[in-house]
């Protein structure tokens, strides 16, 4: 979505999924790498989608992370995040 912003202000939900994009990168830079590790991704839940979380639309969002494996150790690489992104705006939706 960068090379857009030479040509026109991006859209509201190009600005939504750009910051999806970027909440990745930011949590996976911790550590330098291309993957975030379950402990990883629930700390980006729980920081960055706290109100979900209280409307109970992140459940299997949650559900999901803990059948990852080692929370320390098991891979979630950016597909898979985008994924578990979509399932949480998913179960929102259906609300």
């Amino acid at each position: 979505l960068g090379e857009c912003r030479d040509c026109q202000e991006l859209t509201d939900v190009e600005r939504a999924i750009e910051t999806v994009i970027n909440q990745f990168h930011c949590y996976a830079v911790k550590g330098q790498k291309e993957y975030l590790t379950p402990n990883e991704m629930q700390e980006l839940v729980v920081q960055k989608l706290p109100h979900l979380g209280k409307v109970r639309c992140v459940g299997p969002l949650d559900e999901k992370i803990e059948c990852m494996g080692d929370p320390d150790e098991a891979k979630l690489e950016f597909g898979e995040y985008w994924d578990m992104m979509g399932d949480a705006a998913k179960g929102c939706r259906r609300k």
